[in-house]
């Protein structure tokens, strides 16, 4: 089901969002900054989880942490409790430039730090893939793992580590880089329907799975849901369809 009207493949950016479809424990979106309202949709605060992050990015961005969670605290906001709308317009104040002037606090950079913050004893492992493109923060201790391993390995390591469910975090936007804003697929298809293989083999250890489209990482939208396709087809999530008329 759709949780927003997918009214267009629009412009995502910072904080925009055109997508964001759920299918069961599977949610699709095209801005990653949804990810932490739908992973609280599923898990359960009191326990614990392991999170598999694959992405270009890190998403840990911590510039203004303090802020953001300052008026998340002043407003006692309790994201696990909130419509997906209510969530996406949640505003900060900026202390400096214009006074007065109120930011969007979740953007694609900095839900996983947010997220963190409030949940500091959720995540225990935490397995990343990533282009090293961005800062990570003390406060999580993360495990880097290289591609070469992830076809191979990643079942044995979402199987064998602990009893605990796992939180998977896909961007699409790994499979992809680029030259001077020219974006080109980065990995083959072989290798993402290998890595889509060794998730769907897991997939009863999984209590959440999250797959951002990041269509202007991607060179637009055709390619970026291309690639989804194939771990949608794996992970049995239907059609989202096309935008409403």
């Amino acid at each position: 089901m759709h949780i927003i009207p997918f009214l267009e493949r629009g412009h995502s950016g910072t904080n925009d969002v055109n997508l964001l479809f759920n299918d069961g424990s599977c949610y699709l979106m095209d801005n990653h900054l949804a990810a932490t309202w739908c992973w609280l949709q599923k898990i359960n605060t009191t326990k614990q989880y392991n999170l598999l992050h694959i992405d270009r990015h890190y998403d840990l961005l911590n510039s203004q942490t303090e802020w953001w969670m300052q008026d998340l605290r002043a407003h006692n906001v309790d994201l696990a409790n909130i419509s997906f709308d209510n969530y996406r317009r949640l505003t900060y104040q900026t202390r400096f430039g214009a006074p007065n002037q109120l930011f969007k606090i979740f953007r694609w950079d900095n839900y996983l730090t947010i997220f963190n913050q409030l949940y500091p004893n959720l995540i225990q492992t935490a397995l990343f893939a990533t282009h090293k493109d961005g800062g990570i923060i003390e406060e999580l201790d993360i495990s880097e793992k290289e591609p070469w391993d992830l076809h191979g390995n990643l079942s044995y390591w979402m199987t064998y580590s602990d009893t605990r469910k796992w939180i998977v975090n896909i961007d699409i936007d790994y499979f992809f880089t680029d030259d001077e804003g020219r974006y080109f697929q980065f990995f083959s298809d072989e290798f993402v329907t290998q890595v889509a293989d060794e998730i769907q083999k897991v997939s009863k250890n999984i209590e959440v799975v999250t797959i951002a489209l990041s269509p202007e990482m991607c060179g637009g939208w055709n390619r970026a849901e291309r690639i989804a396709r194939i771990f949608m087809d794996k992970l049995q999530i239907p059609s989202y369809g096309e935008p409403m008329v």
